[in-house]
């Protein structure tokens, strides 16, 4: 197995031009497609490289020069962080619209199928309606505590431990109402 090497810092001035399946925005430059965490469809960004191939390349939004009028302000204090909700900057209608929009690309591109009749989407508060989170519980010797923590995976791949405290209280709170 060989090494992987170190990307070389590469900033892009992007146009988002639509959503994938996994929330991320997407962009064309150079016959290459970015995968843009944090952006949304309309927006210009500049975004910093996180992994590279051949034909497409991922990064991460570093400043949104213009704004999509669908962006919102994530309600979650770790949002951007655990990769728990890729959606949180997306209103709760578009994330429904977006979602029902893949599911009919699903239908028609892998299934060569449309249904006759389509159901509207179940729909539930915009807020608050996650019941589950993975977290776990790791000991800091140096400071003999235990901390509540989630996993991160950071730009190579590995996963380190990130406190939260107060993802936790926000998670009691909306839980326990």
């Amino acid at each position: 197995m060989g090494r992987r090497r170190k990307l070389k810092p590469k900033i892009y001035e992007l146009e988002i031009e639509s959503l994938s399946h996994e929330g991320r925005g997407i962009a064309h430059l150079e016959e290459k497609v970015i995968f843009v965490s944090g952006a949304l469809p309309g927006e210009k960004v500049i975004a910093e490289r996180a992994f590279s191939r051949a034909k497409f390349e991922e990064a991460d939004v570093s400043e949104v020069l213009v704004a999509s009028p669908k962006r919102i302000t994530p309600k979650c204090a770790v949002f951007g962080i655990c990769g728990g909700c890729s959606f949180q900057h997306l209103s709760s209608a578009d994330q429904i619209d977006a979602k029902g929009k893949w599911l009919k690309d699903a239908f028609e591109q892998q299934a060569k199928t449309e249904p006759k009749n389509w159901l509207e989407p179940l729909q539930v508060q915009d807020w608050g309606y996650r019941r589950k989170a993975r977290l776990g519980v790791r000991f800091v010797a140096k400071k003999i505590k235990y901390w509540w923590v989630f996993e991160k995976k950071n730009q190579a791949g590995l996963r380190i431990w990130i406190g939260v405290k107060s993802y936790i209280l926000q998670l009691v709170n909306i839980w326990w109402r």
